[in-house]
């Protein structure tokens, strides 16, 4: 196709009379130019799309480069921003207004204490809060800290879940290490921080990795079990990171046997670090991990040469021993929670309540209908705590064909990787449903919570606290549930003064008649329990042992025998519609002490 324009400017070249050399050469010039463009305006106008890369020359700036003898045009295209990166800006800055929204109905969590116009804050900290956190002021646990970490004082602090605890320890230790004269980027570990679960150390990995997006000479990196060694070392070869978070066990693995480049991980790295935290202090010194942490911190500097900070939401009665050994005597405590009165330790935002179930064989029955009455509302995001890891993977295994939305779970017995899989797929739903142990309970941050239910007594009164803890954070409200067995009624007495009365709703609805024989995914499933020799019945089965090894270290609290709680754990087997009270080993037997006890089905060896 001949473009006209084309066509006029060849006709008017050849019509034209002759002039001088160099008049004639800048008139040629000009009309070549203006062909040139006349051109590519046709071809766009034949093709009818858009040029070069999806931009319209209209759109894009032109410069003119003149060259003797020669004429070429530079377009220079400047890419307009993809309507997705629009969207996705938009949709960051409503959740910052929404979250900073939230955040602000409840007056004990935010501070006037501006990031922004914080002098003692870097620059690139600040644009991390700000721009790409969504962070605005201080919560109080941060701002009480910050001045006495950021000069280096020991501390103790304690502040209920969800108020920013693990942001109050990053960013004063960040800021520390960038006025550290000494410091060498990927030469020196200068801070450790130790957590009780993998979960948790990955959580505050991922907030550390948010924190010095913008601080390129500084990193972390998170050491945990249930993963090769030999990828920690790989990492720790190529660059030492200015904060290592771990758990216990998986560092003194490391301290007892690795070498870095030629030099102990003990001896010559960890020996210089002068930052240690104690995440969920309360959980790291129970009687599994006091002693880790000791033999840990004996490979540090001395106390009186490194900073030492504790953060918890509980402050349990033998911290004050470990605190005499560990921490500085002028060590600043702050406490977060209403100076530490009993009722204040949990959210004023979360609404508690409680129901005992009427009987043993409405277990399966009842959960199922409290968490119908729970999905009610949409969107939502439930968490079920249950005593033992045995017990999340069989009633979320029977319970998941119940449901519209996905039933996880989330326990010990998993592999890393299905736990981290796990953990990412519940974090990203809109609606769900999550079944774990006290894995969860701790300092894990999984966002909309709207309500935590627990089913069995926990731990103790600081592991209720603790679970109910992963609702109601940032602002928002929540619900929390417990739902005891008939025989656990004396635990409510552990909880005078957290205000936890009878649900009388729930509470009449369990009375009425549940019939799950309706429900044909129900009978499906009673039926595999019930013929044995598949997953399912097998599950049911390690249920059935854990239940019964859970009750017995717990006699006391519940005020049982061991006959009584045998009886129990037997009536709680046919409840999971096992035809038959599962055999446990003679070793077993022995073990638990078991030996003689009316009920005990023992003709299996190991």
């Amino acid at each position: 196709m001949t473009c006209p324009s084309t066509k006029a400017e060849e006709m008017e070249m050849v019509s034209r009379p002759s002039q001088s050399r160099s008049s004639h050469r800048g008139v040629r010039f000009g009309r070549m130019i203006r062909l040139t463009l006349a051109s590519v305006f046709c071809l766009s106008a034949f093709t009818g799309e858009k040029i070069a890369n999806g931009f319209h020359p209209s759109q894009s700036h032109r410069r003119r480069r003149c060259h003797r003898g020669r004429t070429s045009l530079h377009v220079v295209r400047r890419p307009l921003r993809p309507a997705s990166t629009e969207k996705k800006l938009a949709d960051r800055k409503a959740i910052i207004k929404s979250r900073q929204n939230e955040a602000l109905q409840d007056p004990t969590l935010l501070t006037d204490l501006s990031l922004s116009e914080c002098k003692e804050l870097h620059p690139n900290s600040k644009r991390a809060l700000v721009e790409d956190m969504g962070l605005v002021t201080m919560t109080e646990v941060q701002a009480k800290t910050f001045s006495a970490a950021l000069a280096g004082k020991d501390i103790l602090a304690r502040a209920r879940t969800g108020t920013g605890k693990t942001l109050a320890f990053l960013v004063p230790v960040v800021e520390r290490i960038l006025s550290n004269p000494t410091f060498l980027p990927g030469k020196a570990i200068s801070c450790l921080v130790i957590a009780p679960t993998r979960e948790l150390t990955i959580q505050i990995g991922q907030e550390a990795e948010s924190l010095l997006l913008h601080h390129s000479d500084l990193s972390v990196q998170v050491m945990y079990g249930g993963v090769s060694i030999a990828r920690d070392v790989n990492v720790l070869n190529r660059r030492l990171p200015s904060i290592l978070v771990a758990t216990p066990g998986r560092l003194l693995d490391h301290l007892h046997e690795t070498k870095i480049k030629g030099k102990k991980f003990s001896d010559d790295i960890v020996a210089s670090t002068d930052i240690v935290v104690l995440d969920e202090v309360d959980r790291l010194l129970d009687t599994g991990f006091r002693k880790e942490i000791q033999k840990i911190l004996s490979y540090l500097p001395r106390k009186d040469k490194r900073q030492t900070m504790l953060f918890s939401a509980t402050i349990p009665k033998g911290l004050k021993r470990v605190m005499r050994e560990s921490m500085r005597d002028d060590y600043v405590e702050v406490d977060c929670v209403r100076n530490g009165t009993i009722t204040s330790s949990t959210n004023l935002r979360v609404s508690q309540s409680h129901v005992i179930l009427p009987d043993m064989d409405s277990v399966i029955p009842s959960i199922y209908t409290l968490l119908k009455k729970t999905s009610e509302d949409k969107p939502f995001k439930v968490v079920v705590f249950f005593p033992t890891a045995r017990m999340v993977s069989f009633f979320a295994s029977f319970l998941r064909d119940g449901f519209q939305h996905p039933i996880i779970d989330l326990h010990s017995k998993k592999s890393q990787a299905s736990r981290e899989t796990a953990s990412k797929i519940f974090r990203e739903a809109k609606s769900a449903i999550l079944f774990t142990s006290d894995l969860s309970a701790r300092g894990i941050d999984y966002p909309d919570i709207t309500h935590v239910i627990q089913i069995g007594i926990p731990e103790s009164r600081d592991h209720f606290i603790h679970r109910l803890g992963r609702t109601a954070r940032a602002g928002k409200e929540g619900t929390g549930l417990l739902v005891l067995f008939p025989f656990e009624s004396q635990f409510l007495s552990e909880l005078r003064g957290l205000n936890v009365p009878q649900n009388s709703e729930l509470t009449e609805m369990l009375q009425q008649p549940i019939d799950l024989a309706l429900q044909p995914w129900s009978i499906q499933n009673l039926s595999r329990v019930q013929s044995g020799g598949n997953k399912l019945a097998s599950s049911a089965q390690l249920a059935y042992l854990a239940f019964l090894g859970y009750y017995l270290g717990r006699a006391n609290r519940i005020s049982l025998n061991k006959a009584d709680i045998v009886k129990l754990s037997n009536e709680f087997s046919k409840a999971l519609g096992l035809a038959h009270v599962p055999a446990i080993s003679r070793r077993l037997v022995s073990k638990m002490e078991l030996s003689g006890i009316p009920g005990v089905v023992s003709d299996v060896d190991e």
